[in-house]
Formats: structure tokens, C-alpha cells, sequence
């Protein structure tokens, strides 16, 4: 029922983790792709010696060096109708595939589904990770995902199971230098497919130095910040409502950057607001006092500071302006 996509090509004591992670499922009924991305001797043994020990996992190998690839090459080699994904420094909990089954068998409408993780890292300065996986793991129904979407990337690629057809519907993952996980999510969420995530932690997410989202630049903030104004400029020109002024909430220079990009992308903004008083002769500043009317203004939040968002949600919402419709959260 199930095929388990893993790439692999750093050395790493990881791999044989996270291979029998797979193979000690309660639930059977899967085939694990092991795609081998370039990998070093060590890694590529480990692979070969789990083909040779069950029948249900294969290797196939993909020369061009990248996860996009190496999962494009993997997904056309997938027997099943569902698709779940693995990373090789990460370890499944027993229950991981039963659970997401299950739920899939019983929501036909949902079409990926994620489990909760527990963050494990060799790394000392990685609050910021530890809090992101947090935010994460806050993230329960399609609803809240769907919101989430432009602040950070609500998922993680490790936990998801997803139907096969949706890559025939909406194509594979993308192999240009940006992060393909989330940018596949962007593009779903777009076409109206619905999420959801178990409330359980099912997947222990290993945060290293060498793990691809620290080193390779497709997963740099600019690489995200690109993805995401770019789905995020097409959400606003379909979803606001025809003659409403948006008003980006911040004026730093940061935020200013932030609001040129979306403008590249044919955003009009009408104006800036800020909760310290100032003036600028650029600028059109509105006092966040006069933004009382969600029918003349949608209020898009840019400032990505942790915290802000929450503090912007309750104050519009107190005035009557409903998320997604009147107000969003972006990063």
C-alpha cells in the first residue's frame, strides 16, 4: 500500500538507523526505495545489504545530486498509491505508517498527511530549529496549515505521506536551487489540496552541521523567502477582495525589501503601519488606530519576528477581520 522514498548519498551512521526504523513498522504492507544519490562506499553497502536481507526494499540510484532528483527518480519507480517520505538521518516511530494509513484510508479528501516530531540535535546554538519544529508541531488541521502557509514551511518533509496521484495531477517535485519540499506544498495548497497532521510525534527529526538544510544554499532563507512571495503574490491577486488597500503591517528596511518584492510581482500596497509612531516621506504610514475597517483594508503581516504574528492575530480579530480573508500572517 505504501512506498517509502529515501535518498541517501552522505556517509553517515544514520542510514542503517533509519532503514530498520522502516522495516520495524507494525504496519507490512510497504516497499522501501532506498535512491542512491551519489553515495559513498559505506552507505551504499548499508543499502545493498538491507536488498539482500528483505525483498520489499529496493535500490536505484539517481547520478544528478540533488533531493529533488533523487525523489523525481524515486516516485517513478513507486509501485503504491501512497507515498511516503524518508530522510536518512531521521528515525520512524513503530507506529508511523499504521497511523498514517489509517487515516488516509478513512479521509479521501485529505491528500498528504504529516505526523508531529521530536526534535533531537548535536548542534548547541539551535533554539531557533527547536522553536520552528515547536511552531510545527502546533499545526493540527487543514485550516491551520493552510494559514500557516506563507510564514515558515508548515511541514516536515520526513513526516509526509501523500497519494501518488497528485503528482500526476500537479507534477513532480521542482529541480531548480530552491527548497522543493516546501515549494511542492505551496503549490498544492494552490490547487486545493488538504493537509492534515497527526497529533502524535511519530518521526525523531535529527538536526546535525551536515544535515542539507544547514549547508546547501536551495534551503537559505532567500531560496525560501523566492518560493514563497512567488505563491504568495498569486494567493493575494486571487483571494483579495476587489478594491481593498492592502496595508503591510511593519516599515523596517527589512520589511520594505520584503514589500518591493511582492510589488515586482504586480502587489499594489497601498500603505505601511506600525504600532511605534513615525513619518516618511517614501512611505504612506497609516496609524494601526485607523485600520478599524476589514471592507476597505486587507492587512498583510510581514514581520517575522516570533510572537508578532500572535499579537497582530488578536488584534484584528478583536476588530472583526477574519484571517485569510481580511488579514494574513506571512514571514
Amino acid at each position: 500500500m505504501v512506498s517509502v522514498i529515501l535518498p541517501f548519498y552522505r556517509p553517515g551512521m544514520k542510514l542503517e538507523d533509519a532503514i530498520e526504523s522502516i522495516v520495524n513498522q507494525s504496519f507490512t504492507d510497504w516497499e522501501l526505495i532506498l535512491v542512491n544519490n551519489n553515495a559513498c562506499e559505506i552507505s551504499s553497502a548499508i543499502a545493498y545489504k538491507w536488498s539482500e536481507t528483505d525483498q520489499r526494499v529496493r535500490v536505484i540510484t539517481e547520478p544528478v545530486q540533488s533531493v529533488a532528483h533523487a525523489m523525481n527518480t524515486g516516485l517513478r519507480h513507486a509501485w503504491a498509491d501512497l507515498v511516503a517520505r524518508m530522510d536518512a538521518d531521521d528515525i520512524s516511530l513503530p507506529g508511523r505508517l499504521k497511523k498514517q494509513v489509517e487515516y488516509m484510508t478513512n479521509n479521501p479528501g485529505t491528500g498528504a498527511v504529516a505526523t508531529q516530531t521530536i526534535f533531537s540535535t548535536d548542534i548547541k546554538k539551535s533554539k531557533g530549529f527547536s522553536l520552528y519544529a515547536d511552531w510545527q508541531n502546533s499545526l493540527i488541521t487543514h485550516r491551520e496549515h493552510y494559514l500557516a502557509q506563507f510564514v515558515e514551511s508548515p511541514l516536515a518533509q520526513p513526516t509526509i505521506m501523500f497519494r501518488k496521484e497528485l503528482i500526476d495531477l500537479y507534477g513532480y517535485y521542482n529541480t531548480e536551487n530552491l527548497p522543493e519540499d516546501y515549494e511542492l506544498w505551496l503549490r498544492w495548497f494552490e490547487q486545493g489540496v488538504r493537509f492534515y497532521k497527526i497529533p502524535e510525534t511519530l518521526v525523531r527529526w535529527n538536526d546535525h552541521s551536515e544535515r542539507l538544510t544547514r549547508t546547501n544554499s536551495n534551503y537559505s532563507a532567500d531560496a525560501f523567502l523566492h518560493v514563497r512571495y512567488k505563491y504568495l503574490a498569486r494567493w493575494l491577486k486571487k483571494n483579495i477582495t476587489p478594491g481593498k488597500n492592502i496595508i503591510v503591517c511593519g516599515s523596517s528596511k527589512n520589511i520594505i525589501r520584503k514589500a518591493e518584492n511582492l510589488a515586482a510581482l504586480g502587489i499594489r500596497i497601498f500603505g505601511f503601519t506600525d504600532v511605534k509612531p513615525k513619518s516618511s516621506p517614501d512611505l504612506n504610514i497609516v496609524p494601526y488606530q485607523d485600520l478599524t475597517d476589514p471592507k476597505k483594508y486587507f492587512i498583510l503581516n510581514l514581520i517575522s519576528k516570533r510572537g508578532v504574528g500572535q499579537v497582530i492575530r488578536r488584534h484584528f480579530k478583536k476588530l472583526g477581520f477574519t484571517e485569510g480573508k481580511d488579514f494574513l500572517l506571512a514571514g
